[in-house]
């Protein structure tokens, strides 16, 4: 029996290269599918708009460098036509005419997705990240600025007409290949994880214009002097031709020096998005526990890609989220912590959304549903646990905030039992990084004498209450305190009552900014007042909720300016509340209590009235002067009580409106 022939090397870079097409397509054709309708031609407009520069449609620039538009490899196909038309019906005849404005040079090499677009993960509100990867060598700084512009402006109109965050990463292919990543800001991670950005770039990547990364050719366990043996055996307009490919660099393991800035990193992303990042920490932890005997997970679905799973060409079970699950849950299972291990399938289970207690019609069932519900299957779970968490979105604030804090008890002691591993000194994160990372999360979690306590809770669009009632009580201890309960609560008492709590502080002040600063109430919430909570009223109570959200709204502490981080901390605005819960008939400065934000996103409520002497060199010095507020309840003596209150504080004070 004759044995079959050995492929040669371009045979089978090319049957891999089909394989990965094919995979490819298949992730563009699930994006697709969980998008929802009014959305899908975007997955289309987009590239077009980074593709042409017409003064008649969104990403216009109108600069003096040629070289700052176009994409390799685009080419006008009729769902591209047709997406354009719907959502620009308006300019048929520029698109039936597509010669005059289709560029005659490409700045862009390839435009590739991340993230869980594409995968089970997708949801309604997953960004849209995009490397847009470049030559840095072929264009001009005037074109990349021109470039960065043209990128804001799509950006801009997307969150203004359809309210889809996109997000552009201007990539230097060389810088890439290099791990340069920059700096720590805003979406950016910089130096805190460069090889484990490249490493989850390559697992979720999909490729919508251009070039491929020639990454996907090669097997996965693969040198780099075998890497690049390969990328050089390729000849100029063979198959694979190498003008297919860019180089964006080898990656066959993960570096240890990474980990403490990508735990970090974490930490500070599940300040918003807690479900994702819990699964990302545990896969940290995970990396750390198999440092030696593990391949970086995009080799593991690289070799299933290449493999087609169980058949050549199936890719139906090949998700880059799955695998990244399977991995924790085995990981997990077997150092026997099932409290982690229920976590994390509940985590997963709410971030997918599939909301399999509800039946569907054989032909809406997605690929995502079918890969939940066979994971459901798996787990044992009842129907009774899907029910619950499918009902997530009528869970009482308190079952909201149990779970978060699980979650964020989590990421604390994964980071800090990873900690504890690490040489700290042989860590790659560099320390501007470090010291931005760091006070964000020093903002988000620390507890400091006076400081407001951020809601740790990754549901912010379940947090609001149209309705709370505010009373006071009396502990054993014979002291008063102040708590908010969602609903109407008036007459309510017991257990039932202290389902519904929100909050309690030692002053009505305190507890009506916290729940404004945690946007858990704004002007429109109806406030209902116990009858005991006299002399406050109903008009001071929404007269501080107007003020509080105007001079200390709710804080994004990923949105905080780097430099702001980096720069000592300064007063951005104080307010002084005087005689709140005094008698409305007292002349004088019975009770003052003052509240500031910093420029670190802080917030603190200082009661006393020397409070103010202590922050007096803070107010007076600092460059620019933060403005300076003063609330006093609607009485007859309100203003004799502003005055005393200037006279004693010997700065300005502007005295806030009531109504």
């Amino acid at each position: 029996m004759s044995s079959q022939p050995s492929l040669t090397i371009q045979q089978n870079l090319t049957i891999r290269l089909l394989r990965v097409l094919r995979y490819n397509k298949a992730r563009i054709e699930r994006a697709q599918a969980l998008l929802p309708p009014e959305r899908r031609p975007l997955f289309h407009v987009i590239p077009f708009l980074l593709h042409v520069n017409h003064p008649d449609l969104p990403g216009y620039v109108d600069a003096d460098a040629e070289l700052f538009y176009g994409l390799n490899n685009f080419s006008f196909r009729d769902e591209i036509k047709d997406a354009l038309f719907t959502i620009f019906p308006q300019h048929h005849d520029l698109f039936d005419d597509i010669k005059s404005v289709w560029p005659r040079q490409r700045a862009i090499d390839a435009l590739v997705l991340m993230g869980s677009i594409g995968t089970i993960a997708q949801s309604e509100k997953s960004d849209f990240d995009y490397w847009v990867c470049v030559d840095g060598n072929k264009l001009s700084e005037a074109s990349l600025a021109a470039m960065q512009r043209k990128l804001n402006t799509v950006e801009d109109w997307a969150m203004s007409c359809y309210d889809i965050e996109v997000h552009f990463f201007l990539s230097d292919i060389d810088k890439v290949r290099n791990n340069d990543f920059g700096v720590a800001e805003g979406e950016s991670a910089g130096s805190a994880q460069a090889v484990f950005l490249k490493s989850e770039f390559y697992t979720t990547n999909i490729v919508v214009a251009g070039k491929a990364p020639f990454w996907w050719l090669t097997p996965d366990a693969t040198t780099e002097q075998q890497y690049y043996s390969l990328l050089n055996a390729l000849e100029e307009g063979g198959s694979p031709d190498p003008n297919w490919f860019m180089d964006l660099g080898h990656l066959d393991k993960l570096d240890i020096k990474e980990l403490f800035g990508a735990a970090i990193w974490q930490l500070g992303k599940a300040i918003d998005s807690p479900f994702k990042s819990v699964l990302k920490m545990a896969k940290l932890e995970v990396f750390l526990e198999n440092l030696e005997q593990e391949q970086p997970l995009c080799n593991l679905l690289k070799k299933r890609v290449h493999h087609g799973d169980e058949a050549p060409g199936n890719v139906a079970n090949i998700d880059p989220y799955a695998l990244m699950f399977d991995q924790l849950l085995s990981h997990y299972q077997a150092v026997n912590e099932p409290e982690t291990v229920l976590l994390l399938q509940q985590c997963l289970y709410i971030k997918c959304n599939c909301q399999l207690s509800q039946p569907v019609a054989e032909s809406d069932i997605t690929f995502k549903r079918r890969i939940i519900a066979g994971l459901v299957k798996q787990w044992g779970w009842t129907k009774s646990q899907i029910r619950h968490l499918d009902n997530s979105h009528n869970w009482s604030l308190t079952e909201l905030v149990q779970l978060s804090r699980k979650i964020h008890r989590f990421l604390i002691y994964c980071y800090r039992r990873m900690s504890s591993q690490l040489q700290m000194d042989n860590q790659s994160v560099s320390r501007e990084d470090m010291a931005v990372l760091g006070r964000r999360l020093d903002t988000f979690y620390s507890k400091k004498e006076h400081k407001l306590e951020f809601l740790r809770i990754g549901f912010d669009d379940k947090v609001f209450c149209p309705v709370i009632t505010i009373k006071q009580h009396r502990r054993k201890n014979g002291q008063q305190v102040w708590a908010a309960y969602y609903d109407d609560q008036l007459g309510v008492l017991g257990k039932n009552q202290e389902k519904a709590r929100i909050s309690v502080a030692e002053s009505p002040v305190r507890l009506i900014l916290w729940c404004v600063c945690n946007r858990v109430i704004d002007i429109s919430t109806t406030v209902l007042l116990d009858y005991d909570t006299d002399p406050v009223t109903d008009s001071d109570i929404h007269a501080l909720i107007k003020h509080f959200g105007k001079i200390f709204g709710p804080v994004r502490v990923n949105a905080i300016p780097r430099e702001a981080l980096l720069s000592p901390m300064q007063i951005k605005a104080c307010m002084a509340v005087v005689n709140f819960t005094s008698s409305r008939l007292k002349p004088t400065v019975d009770e003052v209590t003052v509240i500031y934000t910093t420029t670190w996103g802080e917030t603190y409520v200082v009661p006393g009235k020397e409070s103010l002497d202590k922050l007096w060199f803070e107010l007076q010095e600092s460059v620019p002067r933060p403005p300076c507020y003063i609330f006093v309840p609607e009485s007859s003596q309100r203003k004799r009580i502003y005055q005393a209150f200037i006279d004693a504080a010997e700065q300005d004070f502007e005295l806030l409106n009531y109504w």
